[in-house]
């Protein structure tokens, strides 16, 4: 490679769990000399420019999506599910041919793309430079350990383990190609070569690298992965030690012991004002303190009233690396971002998952002792809650989340997998 600092596009679609960790690499590879683009939907600018990396977004904007009544219903249904893939597929296609334009303008030495952006292996092909897949779940390689981690699905066995990730993946593959045929008029070529573009592409014709970006103390490397499976570590961004907490929050925190953290992220729910209820009657019971993320709208921003005034802080938000450390234990949606933010502090989890992967993280905190069994978001009541808020007392709990920490600190993160991927270029162009 010639001495001109290397040029990267990350693409990656989704909300701020989708977005968050890809820009900590980006500031990774900033910070070691590269030019980064990243592309995603629209609302992280600040945070992408803020790391040094430069914002190329597409014409979408996740949040409001995720808020809409559609992609509410397919969170809960099966039918739902259908009826907004249908209705998004317009835009879904809009997204990959800008996409495809953004990837020829900038013209890098190397892609990374999520499992959202497969588009940019035709971007790769047509440009003749590596594109690598990167996943922050365990989705891309098939193993005999634990089935496809997208569906809630139990332990099947090694036979149907693995069988799981031949569906799954032709599930993919269907998606991906309906989204690849506006692009044949001006990608003709590069659609048509051999290969499948979820797995990306390089030059030589080699088998790319798949970065697994999720940590050891999670997901155990399985015994059956091939070698160009790269055990990188969950991507988490720098503690936000200059974030200006609010005086009520501070006063809060200073007036008792550590509160126990609810929210679920970008988990918007189809019935807010129930779920605080149940939560608000659940913490009367146990009489924790406690702190609610209102989110984006997963739980109601209706004030308290009565002994919960005191007992319970409303909140919009606060960075995690901020404010976890700070609490006794976390209860959230089961996303792989809050997941292993939990962890990595060493505080205990609750997982109340609603769909996708959500239900493998929380399975996967309960097997290493980090927290009690996940319970569905659905099946939620006051007496359940009640009895997993207690349950995250265990002292077990607390050192399988304080060991699972010690792990997450010894893993190669954004900063390793940074320099790995600097030599791997150098290698590949050299």
């Amino acid at each position: 490679m010639s001495d001109k600092a290397p040029k990267i596009i990350i693409a990656t679609l989704g909300t701020r769990g989708d977005v968050q960790p890809y820009v900590a690499l980006a500031k990774a590879l900033c910070e070691r000399g590269a030019t980064v683009t990243v592309s995603t939907g629209e609302g992280f600018e600040t945070m992408i420019e803020k790391a040094g990396a430069r914002a190329r977004p597409v014409p979408i904007d996740f949040k409001n999506l995720l808020q809409s009544e559609d992609v509410q219903n397919a969170l809960h249904s099966l039918r739902g599910m259908i009826k907004a893939a249908r209705k998004n597929m317009a835009l879904q296609k809009d997204i990959a041919r800008a996409l495809w334009e953004i990837g020829l303008e900038e013209k890098p030495d190397l892609i990374l793309f999520n499992l959202k952006a497969t588009v940019m292996t035709f971007v790769g092909r047509r440009l003749n430079i590596p594109a690598i897949p990167t996943s922050l779940q365990p989705v891309m390689a098939p193993t005999t350990e634990f089935p496809l981690p997208l569906f809630g699905l139990p332990d099947l066995g090694p036979r149907m383990n693995r069988w799981s990730y031949t569906i799954g993946h032709a599930l993919m593959r269907f998606g991906t190609g309906k989204l690849a045929k506006p692009l044949k008029d001006v990608a003709g070529a590069e659609i048509s070569q051999p290969g499948d573009q979820m797995f990306g592409f390089l030059p030589d014709g080699g088998k790319t690298p798949i970065l697994q970006a999720f940590s050891q103390a999670l997901v155990p490397t399985p015994a059956d992965w091939p070698e160009q499976n790269w055990s990188c570590g969950y991507w988490l961004t720098d503690p936000e030690t200059d974030f200006e907490a609010p005086f009520d929050l501070l006063a809060f925190l200073d007036a008792g012991s550590p509160p126990v953290y609810l929210g679920f992220g970008s988990m918007t729910s189809q019935d807010p004002e129930g779920l605080s209820r149940t939560v608000l009657a659940a913490l009367e019971t146990t009489g924790q303190r406690a702190i609610l993320a209102t989110g984006w709208g997963g739980l109601s921003k209706q004030p308290l009233t009565g002994k919960l005034t005191n007992q319970v802080h409303l909140l919009e938000r606060a960075p995690h690396s901020w404010l976890f450390p700070k609490c006794a234990a976390v209860v959230h949606h089961g996303g792989a971002g809050t997941t292993h933010e939990a962890v990595r502090w060493g505080v205990p989890s609750l997982v109340t998952p609603v769909f996708g992967d959500q239900p493998f993280w929380g399975a996967r905190i309960h097997a290493i002792g980090a927290g009690p069994a996940p319970i569905r978001q659905k099946k939620l009541t006051p007496d359940t809650l009640a009895s997993a808020l207690r349950d995250l007392e265990r002292p077990d709990y607390k050192a399988g989340a304080k060991k699972a920490a010690d792990l997450i600190a010894s893993e190669p993160g954004a900063r390793g997998t940074a320099e790995k991927l600097l030599r791997y270029l150098g290698d590949q162009c050299g």
